[in-house]
C-alpha cells in the first residue's frame, strides 16, 4: 500500500535507499529509463511516484536526468543536482550518485546521533516541569487549604509567591492569555527570523550558546568542507561550488562568508583571503585551504578538514549528555531546593503552630 505523504515529508532515510538504487543500477550498466522505471515501481509514497512518473516521462522524451529531476526537486536539492548535472558532462554519472547516496548517507547518520543525543535531556527537561506543575496545581493548593484551617498564619515568602503563581496558573483567563501569547511570539519569531537582520542576530546568538555553540560551528564548518569536496572532486568550477555550498549551509554567517569569498574568487582571489576576513570560519581552516591552494590540492585538504571536523561532531554528539549533565543538574538542584524550602518551610512552621 502506497503511503500518502507530501513530498517533503519523505524521511531522509528513504531518500538514502532510493539514491543507492539508482546508483547500484547505473553502476550495473542499466539504461536511465530502465532504471527510474524500476524506482517508480518500487516507489512507496504516492508524491513520489507521481513525480518518478514525470521524471520517467521527460526522459522517454529525451530530457536529460537532471533535467528532469530539477523540475521535480522532491529527492535531490539544487546542489545534489549539480553533481548529477557534472556527472553527465563528464560521462561518470553512476560514480557520482555513489558519492551522493554516500553524502546522504552519512547526512543521515548526523542527524540521528544529533537527535539520539537530545533524547535524553528533552526527556529530562519534560519531566521536570509535569513535576513542576503537578506540584503548582495540586500540592501547593493542599498546602494553602491545610494553612487556611488553622486560621490567619503569616507564610514564608517563597510560600507565598508559590501560591499566588499556583492561583495564576489555575486562572482560565491566564491560560488562555498564555495560549495567545505563545502563539503570538512563535508567529513574531517566525516573522523575524525571515528578515535579514533578524536572522543574522538569532543565527550569531546559536553560536556562542554554551555547548551548542561550538557544536553548531564545527557542524558547519563539516559541511562547508564536505560539501566543497564532493564539488571540486566532481570537476564543478570552484564559484559555482562555493555558491551551491553557500545555499546548502543553515547558518546566516557561514552562508555569507562563502558567498562574499565566491565573489572575491570570481576577481582572482585567492579563496583563503576572503575567508581569512570571516569571524566564524576557524583560522586554522583559513590556514589549511591557503596551504591547499599553494601546493595545488585543495581538494585533498578539504578532505582532510572534512574528516578531522567529521570526528569532532562525531565525539560532540557522542558526549552531548555528558556534557549536559551538569547543566541539568544545576537546573534541578535549584527546582529542588526552592520547592523544599517552599513546601517544608511551613511544614515544619506548622509544628511549631500546633504546640
Amino acid at each position: 500500500k502506497l503511503k500518502d505523504f507530501e513530498i517533503g515529508d519523505i524521511p531522509l532515510n528513504e531518500k538514502v535507499v532510493f539514491s543507492r538504487q539508482l546508483a547500484t543500477m547505473l553502476s550495473a550498466g542499466l539504461p536511465i529509463s530502465q532504471t527510474i522505471e524500476i524506482l517508480l515501481q518500487q516507489a512507496k509514497y504516492v508524491k513520489m511516484k507521481n513525480k518518478l512518473a514525470e521524471v520517467y516521462k521527460d526522459i522517454q522524451g529525451g530530457i536529460p536526468l537532471s533535467v528532469a529531476f530539477s523540475k521535480q526537486q522532491f529527492i535531490f536539492n539544487e546542489l545534489q543536482i549539480s553533481l548529477i548535472q557534472a556527472g553527465e558532462s563528464s560521462g561518470n554519472l553512476s560514480e557520482i550518485m555513489l558519492q551522493i547516496a554516500d553524502d546522504m548517507r552519512n547526512s543521515a547518520q548526523l542527524q540521528g546521533k544529533i537527535k539520539g543525543a537530545m533524547i535524553y535531556p528533552i526527556i529530562i527537561f519534560l519531566v521536570i516541569i509535569v513535576v513542576v506543575v503537578v506540584i503548582m496545581v495540586v500540592m501547593v493548593p493542599a498546602i494553602e487549604s491545610l494553612y487556611k484551617d488553622f486560621g490567619n498564619v503569616e507564610l514564608p515568602g517563597v510560600t507565598q509567591f508559590m501560591i499566588n503563581a499556583s492561583n495564576t496558573m489555575s486562572n482560565p483567563v491566564f491560560l488562555i492569555s498564555s495560549l495567545i501569547i505563545l502563539i503570538a511570539a512563535f508567529l513574531s519569531y517566525r516573522a523575524f527570523y525571515k528578515s535579514k537582520g533578524g536572522r543574522s542576530t538569532i543565527d550569531k546568538l546559536t553560536l556562542v550558546l554554551p555547548i551548542f555553540g561550538d557544536l553548531i560551528s564545527k557542524i558547519q564548518v563539516y559541511e562547508m568542507t564536505r560539501l566543497l569536496h564532493m564539488l571540486l572532486k566532481s570537476g564543478i568550477p570552484i564559484i559555482d561550488a562555493l555558491k551551491s555550498t553557500s545555499k546548502a549551509l543553515s547558518n546566516y554567517h557561514f552562508k555569507t562568508a562563502l558567498e562574499e569569498a565566491a565573489t572575491e574568487v570570481a576577481k582572482g582571489v585567492p579563496l583563503a583571503v576572503p575567508l581569512s576576513r570571516s569571524r566564524v570560519i576557524p583560522t586554522i581552516v583559513v590556514k589549511l585551504i591557503a596551504t591547499g591552494e599553494q601546493t595545488g590540492k585543495t581538494d585533498q585538504i578539504l578532505a582532510e578538514i572534512k574528516r578531522f571536523y567529521g570526528d569532532q561532531v562525531d565525539e560532540m554528539t557522542s558526549n552531548l549528555t555528558k556534557l549536559m549533565e551538569p547543566i541539568i543538574l544545576v537546573i534541578a538542584g535549584v527546582m529542588v531546593a526552592f520547592l523544599a524550602l517552599a513546601i517544608y518551610v511551613p511544614i515544619y512552621n506548622l509544628g511549631n503552630v500546633i504546640k
